[in-house]
């Protein structure tokens, strides 16, 4: 029955304290005003922070997308060089393909070798004279001589066929560079010279005609053995002339062919060398894009966790300007204040950096929770039961003020505090 007296008392005493306000008062609600300024002036500091990250990040966004265009206008210059190396190949496929037409030229060779050999047996045997013997065998040696050079021949168009697979090869892969195309129009060059060369060795088919028909009109002449001999030495000659420009021949085919061989080599090695650095650039638009997506999702929670600390404070606000609550209200204000907390606390986890709720956020909730149950005229132990139960005693240890404890509810209040709180 005393305590119901004593809250009587207290309560007119606010009625009347109500319609004259003390200068008590009045310093209260100065330091409330000035608590609330310092909060939003924090809270604006801390604003122009994000806003000044934000700008950074989208500085680096930008850079990033210029070397991404960078590698666009890259990708495409490859692009046409590729083109480019496609139109060689081909042309480079037109010059095999003659130069494979030109090996037939080696079976008439050989035809027409086997016929002047026949020729040549037939003279022996119609002639027995020793000179013409030795002449006769002179022109063997240089018929084997002619096979020889025939067998070259054809090595060097199975070693042609080769270099055509090889040349496929290459083509499929389609992967050019600045110096590649140099090469390939070095081996375009070469080929063309291989070509003219070709239509050299069907010149030395004219000349064998020729040589087939002087024995035609040798072998017609058989009664005089000078003129006979004259013509076997000519024969003779043309034979060793023959041999030497086929040799000549087959010896600057080779040549060509060692070159192109080592143009496919180094087109090899260079298009190897794209391949590694289209990868490496494939790499990097990767680490960019994951690095701008994650800053972005991370700016992106930082401005959520903001604005919903910014709805908490002026909800808190609304329902200190009510004149009139319940215990249910400080419920729901102990509530809201823990959900921004673990919001808080969230967002640290999630991006792997600490951004906890400033204390004096905490300090100004607890402190504007006391002056709700003040005006409401809440019993200090039910006030208290609801902020340990939801915020929890180390949280409330360090947002509660004991200071305004003691002007609200009492030293009894601040006892029990300490008690709670083991607070020395």
């Amino acid at each position: 029955m005393p305590r119901k007296t004593r809250k009587t008392t207290k309560s007119k005493t606010k009625k009347t304290t109500k319609k004259e306000p003390t200068p008590t008062a009045v310093l209260k609600k100065v330091a409330l005003v000035s608590d609330s300024t310092k909060i939003l002036s924090k809270e604006i500091k801390s604003m122009t922070k994000i806003f000044s990250e934000n700008q950074k990040i989208l500085v680096t966004m930008k850079n990033m997308i210029d070397s991404l265009t960078s590698a666009l206008d890259h990708i495409q210059k490859q692009s046409r060089r590729i083109s480019m190396l496609e139109e060689d190949t081909q042309k480079v496929f037109s010059g095999l393909n003659q130069i494979r037409t030109q090996t037939n030229l080696v079976t008439k060779i050989n035809d027409q070798t086997a016929r002047l050999q026949d020729q040549i047996s037939k003279l022996k045997a119609q002639k027995g004279a020793p000179e013409t013997e030795k002449l006769s065998h002179r022109l063997s040696q240089s018929m084997d001589s002619i096979k020889n050079n025939s067998q070259m021949i054809i090595k060097i168009a199975q070693r042609i066929d080769l270099i055509r697979e090889d040349l496929k090869k290459v083509s499929a892969k389609t992967v050019t560079s600045p110096f590649a195309t140099k090469n390939l129009d070095d081996i375009k060059k070469r080929i063309e010279s291989i070509a003219g060369k070709a239509g050299q060795i069907e010149s030395l088919s004219v000349v064998i005609e020729g040589l087939k028909q002087q024995f035609q009109s040798i072998s017609t002449k058989t009664g005089s053995t000078n003129l006979f001999a004259d013509s076997l030495k000519s024969v003779q000659s043309d034979f060793s002339n023959f041999k030497d420009v086929v040799f000549n021949k087959t010896n600057s085919i080779d040549q060509k062919i060692s070159s192109i061989s080592d143009l496919l080599k180094r087109t090899e090695n260079s298009a190897s060398e794209f391949h590694t650095k289209s990868d490496k650039i494939f790499q990097e638009l990767q680490g960019i894009k994951n690095a701008t997506s994650k800053a972005s999702s991370e700016t992106s929670k930082e401005m959520m966790a903001l604005l919903k600390l910014s709805e908490f404070q002026s909800n808190i606000r609304m329902n200190t300007e009510s004149k009139y609550g319940e215990l249910k209200d400080l419920e729901n204000m102990a509530d809201q204040t823990t959900r921004i907390i673990n919001l808080f606390d969230k967002l640290s986890i999630e991006s792997q950096q600490k951004i906890p709720i400033p204390s004096e956020v905490r300090q100004w909730a607890v402190s504007k929770i006391f002056d709700c149950a003040d005006k409401w005229e809440i019993r200090f132990s039910d006030v208290f039961n609801i902020l340990a139960n939801n915020l929890g005693r180390d949280l409330l240890k360090e947002a509660i003020r004991i200071k305004q404890v003691r002007e609200i509810f009492g030293i009894r209040a601040v006892d029990e505090i300490k008690k709670e709180l083991n607070i020395s």
